[in-house]
């Protein structure tokens, strides 16, 4: 993942902002936007605390000194100041971080802008007491717009992790025969590992995998506190396997979902999946340059209900995606934002089989917004309707 081309666009963001001199970010996800370097351990790890600040010319990064190599090999080199481990890492972090503001900025009252829906209280009121002749401009607004719109090489990350996530659910359900054995572990695992062999690295937090079907697939994380791991119930003909896959490759994310069955569908289930195939299409048909997701969900849902289809509307119909699985804009009944070129979705339908609780059955596909749509990218399979399994591997 190269932040080259992200650190150029705060860069002339900053310029044209006259509000603001520099800005200062310290969470996780936006720290791995602006650094190139995704390390999630930062959110819950408190003796970890980096701070990255850029001006209109100037740049470094504060963190402790453990972490240094790992910045200088994604392309920071001696733009690095560090500090010793200690017990209040965030206290550390500020003094070397508003030393060095201080210096560049040469007694001049600058105006620094945050990103206060990120950053921790108490970081900010240590800044804050630290750069006492500052004033400080809450940009979380912009800097959400500013992640939404893609740049090539971000699209290029995300294009290559959702064909990687599909090709890896795809290939693991080649080895299921119709007439063989197969449990939700053996093929939540199988996802995991054909993933892994398509170039994605899986392990630990970075990846979550699932294949459910019957009660578990009635809801959406079974068998808490497992974390969707699956168990060794087997799979039976007849009926909807849905297969889940979420990874990182390059610092950006896929989030996929799949359906399948061990046999020939029966009328009734053909039906269904048409319909949602149907619904899939409709939702592409509205998601463009210049619409409200707001209104991009109650379209989807005027035409769910129109369908007859039982929907799981709870966390809305899709999401952005990026350095983290889950992002602005969202397409749920609340959010204003007008979709854009360059913004990245992955559409997330997901509707009960049968009225009442019964199988969710859910699509999720990765949609690149153009100049007067949307397109899907990822599919290794037609997904129109389940993958089929046959009778040998």
């Amino acid at each position: 993942m190269s932040a080259r081309n992200i650190v150029k666009k705060i860069s002339k963001y900053i310029r044209s902002n006259p509000d603001i001199d520099g800005l200062v970010i310290t969470n996780a996800a936006n720290l791995a936007y602006v650094t190139g370097l995704n390390l999630q351990m930062l959110a819950s790890q408190k003796h970890h605390c980096v701070i990255a600040f850029l001006s209109a010319e100037k740049r470094f990064l504060a963190c402790p000194k453990i972490l240094a190599a790992a910045y200088q090999n994604a392309g920071w080199h001696d733009s690095i100041i560090t500090y010793s481990a200690c017990v209040d890492a965030e206290s550390a972090a500020v003094s070397i971080s508003g030393a060095f503001i201080s210096e560049l900025f040469e007694g001049v009252k600058g105006s620094l802008g945050y990103i206060g829906d990120w950053m921790a209280q108490t970081l900010f009121e240590k800044l804050v007491a630290r750069l006492h002749d500052f004033s400080f401009v809450d940009i979380s607004e912009d800097f959400s717009h500013l992640r939404q719109i893609k740049e090539p090489v971000e699209m290029r990350s995300l294009r290559k992790a959702a064909e990687f996530t599909d090709h890896g659910i795809a290939s693991a359900v080649h080895h299921i025969s119709r007439n063989g054995a197969a449990s939700e572990k053996s093929l939540t695992e199988a996802i995991r590992l054909h993933t892994l062999e398509n170039g994605m690295p899986v392990h630990g937090y970075r990846a979550v995998a699932q294949a459910l079907t019957e009660d578990d697939a009635a809801v959406l994380w079974p068998h808490a506190p497992y974390y969707a791991v699956g168990r060794d119930g087997n799979f039976f003909e007849g009926k909807f396997i849905r297969l889940e896959m979420c990874a990182l490759r390059s610092g950006y994310w896929s989030n996929d979902s799949r359906m399948m069955v061990k046999s020939e569908m029966n009328s009734s289930q053909k039906f269904f999946a048409g319909k949602m195939a149907e619904l899939r299409k409709f939702a592409c048909s509205q998601i463009k340059p210049g619409v409200m997701a707001k209104d991009v969900y109650n379209a989807i849902n005027t035409k769910a209900i129109e369908m007859g289809l039982h929907m799981a509307k709870e966390f809305g119909y899709g999401h952005g995606i990026g350095v983290t699985p889950m992002e602005t804009p969202f397409i749920s009944a609340s959010d204003n934002t007008v979709l854009e070129k360059d913004m990245v979705l992955v559409l997330s339908l997901g509707a009960r089989y049968t009225t009442g609780v019964s199988e969710l059955y859910i699509t999720k596909d990765t949609l690149f917004i153009t100049e007067n749509g949307c397109k899907v990218i990822g599919w290794y399979e037609n997904w129109d309707y389940p993958y089929t399994a046959a009778y040998t591997f």
